[in-house]
């Protein structure tokens, strides 16, 4: 078995995460923070990248089986939190993806409606994802460096288009939470979660030992998380100098009037291009996550990977038809409750492997109820 390479790992696990909201949320950030950025940045690294990369590392501790990883709350709690999170991801952010990369092209082909786009979307997803083994190594090493090649293209487009930040209505600790709550809305914890099997099950090709495999998805989860923290940083940097003409613009389609705006007519093609095959690629990632778990774990392997993958795609083309925010009205909610017990899963598993910590169980649970109280309390109010 040739040795698959920590870059192309990297680059594979980059593309997994790099969707829809990784796409929307830097550009929102840029928006509402403006000259107040930089604090802005500081909130949104931190929730956006380093607690996503800490929930990869913590199931790659696990060997990438996310089923063990949660199952130290419990086997019923688990189940309940597994089966939550892969609707988010399988169904709703893989969705978003598909909207977003329709918003991104859509002045482009007026004969083709949402509903058209999403049914040919998902015809090309199904063909690059019916062979689950193959998916890692074509993000890795060819859909991959594509994607960074056109988003560092753009960049540098803009770069040399660089002009005054305006002024931030926002303070800077304003600012900071602002990027907090961005980077948080972004799931990408739900998605380090389960994308870290995909790849565990590609570097097992290579007959690592336990020790070998669990060092190398640490290296692979730093270097795709040095990846984000970059492209992130310049989306938001993009849209912190053009916030005022984007005022008023509909999330979906920040970056489709933003490349237009800057780059004229012909560079915003290639732009929203760009966009289109970056959500897509996240898209291919979600759905063969989703699928996986139909096929191994929902039903023990008594369905064919092919046939969940088809129910993932129908079910996704149907949830794609809801405009952007329709899919946030039911994403926020279950994330803003179940969100923070998963990063203080992820935290305390990784202390348990590392140093024997004791109170898995306890802390999660914990700060699940604490924040059930929390929000329920405002709810009321």
């Amino acid at each position: 078995m040739k040795k698959i390479g920590i870059i192309p790992l990297g680059i594979a696990l980059f593309t997994m995460f790099f969707g829809a909201g990784n796409i929307i949320f830097p550009l929102i950030l840029g928006r509402e923070t403006a000259g107040n950025i930089i604090p802005g940045l500081m909130g949104f690294i931190i929730t956006g990248v380093a607690v996503p990369i800490i929930g990869f590392l913590a199931t790659s501790l696990y060997e990438g089986n996310y089923e063990k990883f949660f199952q130290s709350i419990g086997k019923i709690p688990a189940r309940v939190v597994i089966i939550l999170s892969m609707i988010i991801i399988g169904i709703l952010a893989s969705a978003r993806c598909i909207i977003v990369s329709y918003a991104s092209i859509q002045q482009y082909i007026p004969w083709c409606s949402l509903f058209t786009y999403s049914l040919i979307v998902g015809a090309l997803i199904f063909i690059l994802t019916f062979k689950e083994n193959m998916v890692v190594k074509l993000l890795g090493k060819v859909l991959g460096p594509i994607k960074i090649t056109l988003l560092l293209s753009i960049l540098f487009l803009v770069v040399i288009n660089l002009k005054k930040i305006p002024s931030s209505n926002l303070s800077a600790g304003q600012s900071i939470l602002t990027g907090l709550q961005d980077g948080y809305l972004s799931l990408d914890l739900l998605a380090g979660l389960f994308f870290s099997h995909l790849i565990y099950a590609t570097m097992k090709e290579e007959k690592l030992s336990s020790k070998q495999l669990i060092k190398k998805g640490l290296k692979v989860g730093f270097f795709g998380g040095i990846l984000l923290a970059c492209i992130y940083c310049g989306f938001a940097l993009v849209a912190a100098l053009h916030s005022l003409s984007l005022a008023n613009i509909a999330d979906q389609k920040l970056f489709a009037t933003l490349a237009i705006n800057i780059l004229g007519t012909a560079g915003g093609i290639l732009a929203n291009t760009t966009v289109a095959i970056a959500t897509l690629t996240t898209a291919m990632s979600l759905v063969t996550v989703f699928s996986d778990y139909l096929t191994y774990d929902m039903f023990k392997g008594k369905i064919s990977y092919l046939a969940a993958l088809m129910f993932t795609i129908i079910i996704n083309i149907a949830f794609a038809n809801l405009d952007f925010s329709g899919i946030m009205k039911v994403i926020v909610p279950i994330a803003l409750i179940i969100y923070p017990a998963l990063i203080a899963l992820s935290i305390t598993s990784i202390l348990n492997k590392l140093y024997n910590f004791k109170y898995v169980k306890s802390v999660t649970f914990a700060t699940f109820f604490v924040t059930l109280i929390f929000y329920m309390n405002r709810f009321l109010k």
